[in-house]
Order: structure tokens, then C-alpha cells, then sequence
């Protein structure tokens, strides 16, 4: 009985050599099979590599990509052969349509090759519906870097800015909008890319303001506020100015920001009832009447 389970359990290179019997027959899937069972006794490099040209031959792109990848932890010496192997992957699933298998590909060849072209695929990856920008930080620079016209350029900085800024935070995005709100003259992205920037420099001003820092909180808020000062982003950059303006000691300053918050009779809500509250607090003092003149 013994003999027996120790044949029926075999060595790596016993499921080696099948496998390569079945790959040189033209039967991936079971050549597959076989290097999977060598991998689970020895995750040799060269097993690893079989194993992703029997997956990529039998359209198992994850098994081919994940292969690859682990051909390159094995050895690094192979990482340019690991690369190779994942840029197939990656035509196969550009051939497909398969765009997760698409971008699990580029990610690995920018992990394991980082000088290694992958723009044409970003590119496609970023034109392809449904593709998730947060999930595509690593390769956006390469995508913007083969754009065809400046439009796309535009159009994939704005991309890349909204994807930092859910995944980095503002600190990284802000340029990308800054870039395409400087270069663009498409009044949609030109918008968006306002957006961007405000959306930011309100973010920016707010942690400014809760690490005690009220001279760089103004400036972010004053920015935000250039963009559009009537805006739920601009209105509420108005209140933080006036905030950081009072503890600066301007507090006609700060009144006056509030002011031009609750003058705005459309626009009742928390905001307004913010700006409201603040003014209340400060009625009857020197500089509430100071800018109630300069008002007049």
C-alpha cells in the first residue's frame, strides 16, 4: 500500500517531464495540469515559466499572468523573459476585449520591467468602457505618454488627477488638474479640470486648517475660491477663508467672506447656516460694523 500512495503522489520532476510530453503533443490544458502538480512540490522558476506558456496556449490568462509574475519573484535574473511572457498575455486579452486580464498584465510588466514600453496597452486599457481609473494609477503616465493629440492628453490628466485623489489624496492630484486646466481650451474638460483644482484646494485648505496652519489654509481657500466662489466647493472655501482670516487677525476679512456666503439667499443650507452662525457670534463687535460700512 505504501508504494503505491508514493507513486500515486510522484516527484516534480515526474510531472516536469509529462508535462512537457503533453505541451510538445499540442495538449496544453493537460501539460498545465502537470506543471501545476510540479509546482505544488518545487516552485521551481523554470516550472513557473512552462507553466505560464501552457496557461497563455490554453487562453488561462490570470494562471499565465500570475505565472509570470512569479517566474520574475523565482528569479530576477529572468525578469525581461517574465515580461515578454506577460506582454503576450497582455496581446491576448487586447485581442479578447478581456480588459481586467489587460490591465493585471500591464501592472505586472510595469512591476517586474519598469522601462519597458506598456503605453499603447494603458492607452487601450483608459479607452475601453468600464475601466475603473482608481485601478489604473500604475499605468496612466505610460497611456498619457503615447497619446495620440493634445485633447487626450488633456483628457487623461484630468483621468489621472481623479484617480490620485481617490487613491493618494490631493497633495498628488492637484498638478495633474493644474496641467490640463493650463492647457486645455475644451470648456467640458476645462470644467472638469476646475473642478478638480477647487475640489483640492478646498481639501487642502481644510487639513491646513486642522494642523494649525491658517496662513496655508487662506491660500488654498483663496484658490478654490478664484475657481468659482458660488459653487457648494467655493461657498464653503468662502467660510474657511473668513476662518482663517480671523485667526490671522483680519476679521474684516473673515466677516466679510461670511457675508458674501449669507447673502446668497438661494443657497440655504449647511453652509449657509455655518457662515450664519459665525456672523452671529461676531454682531456687535468692531469688525462686523467695519464691514458693514465698507459694504454700504
Amino acid at each position: 500500500m505504501t508504494l503505491v500512495l508514493l507513486a500515486g503522489c510522484g516527484r516534480a520532476g515526474d510531472h516536469e517531464r509529462e508535462g512537457d510530453k503533453f505541451y510538445g503533443g499540442g495538449r496544453y490544458a493537460q501539460a498545465l495540469a502537470q506543471y501545476r502538480l510540479g509546482l505544488e512540490k518545487d516552485p521551481d522558476a523554470r516550472l513557473w515559466a512552462k507553466a505560464g506558456a501552457a496557461a497563455l496556449r490554453t487562453g488561462n490568462l490570470d494562471v499565465a499572468s500570475d505565472a509570470y509574475l512569479r517566474l520574475a519573484a523565482e528569479d530576477p535574473t529572468r525578469a525581461e523573459e517574465a515580461a515578454e511572457g506577460l506582454e503576450s498575455v497582455a496581446r491576448a486579452a487586447e485581442r479578447a476585449g478581456d480588459a481586467p486580464r489587460l490591465q493585471a498584465a500591464v501592472v505586472g510588466m510595469g512591476a517586474i520591467a519598469p522601462d519597458r514600453s506598456t503605453g499603447r496597452y494603458a492607452l487601450d486599457l483608459i479607452r475601453r468602457s468600464g475601466a475603473e481609473a482608481t485601478d489604473l494609477v500604475a499605468v496612466l503616465p505610460g497611456a498619457i505618454a503615447v497619446a495620440p493629440d493634445p485633447e487626450t492628453v488633456d483628457s487623461l490628466l484630468v483621468v489621472y488627477g481623479t484617480a490620485l485623489r481617490e487613491t493618494s489624496g490631493c497633495g498628488e492630484a492637484l498638478p495633474a488638474f493644474q496641467a490640463s486646466l493650463r492647457r486645455t481650451r475644451l470648456p467640458a474638460l476645462r470644467s472638469r479640470a476646475e473642478e478638480g483644482v477647487a475640489g483640492c484646494s478646498l481639501a487642502l485648505g481644510l487639513r491646513s486648517e486642522a494642523t494649525g496652519m491658517p496662513e496655508d489654509a487662506a491660500l488654498w481657500f483663496a484658490a478654490a475660491i478664484r475657481i468659482d466662489s458660488g459653487t457648494t466647493v467655493g461657498r464653503r472655501a468662502l467660510v474657511g477663508y473668513g476662518d482663517a482670516r480671523l485667526r490671522l487677525g483680519d476679521s474684516v476679512a473673515g466677516v466679510l467672506a461670511y457675508r458674501a456666503v449669507v447673502s446668497d439667499a438661494v443657497q440655504s443650507d449647511s453652509i449657509h447656516q455655518m457662515a450664519e452662525d459665525r456672523l452671529e457670534g461676531l454682531r456687535g463687535s468692531a469688525p462686523f460694523d467695519s464691514a458693514r460700512i465698507i459694504l454700504r
